[in-house]
């Protein structure tokens, strides 16, 4: 499957059936080499022996062991993700109501700051430039 971006280069995209059995041979096992799994053949009648039996038997507990060990792992680990999902949700509730108490605070505070600026006969640029002095004062001494 050669994408036409790149005709005439070498870079194509491989079909993802190719991808998934590349290397593989069907002529040969898929674990031919590996510790602790034995060849499973039937004699001429098709009947397996009962040592192969029990091998082939004990194989599959152990991996039946460690399915049960992954799924355990999951589950705990998705029961951990919903605990913290349901503990987030919590901290955002709070945090929102928090910034709202903190919205009504400063809304109010400013209505007051602009009707004592009104009651006071000076005008805007005279508070701006007070709490401009005030601020550059804290800067100052919070730098040095």
């Amino acid at each position: 499957m050669s994408s036409s971006r790149f005709n005439g280069t070498s870079l194509h995209q491989r079909d993802a059936r190719t991808q998934l059995f590349d290397g593989f041979d069907s002529s040969s096992s898929s674990r031919p080499n590996s510790p602790g799994f034995r060849t499973a053949t039937p004699n001429a009648r098709g009947q397996y022996s009962d040592s192969v039996m029990s091998g082939l038997e004990s194989q599959n507990e152990n991996e039946l062991e460690g399915l049960t060990a992954r799924v355990r792992l999951l589950k705990d680990i998705t029961v951990k993700i919903g605990e913290e999902v349901r503990d987030s949700s919590k901290f955002m509730g709070s945090l929102e109501d928090g910034f709202d108490n903190t919205k009504l605070r400063l809304k109010g505070t400013y209505k007051r700051m602009m009707r004592m600026a009104e009651r006071s006969g000076v005008g805007w640029r005279a508070w701006v430039a007070f709490f401009l002095f005030v601020f550059l004062i804290f800067v100052w001494v919070w730098k040095f």
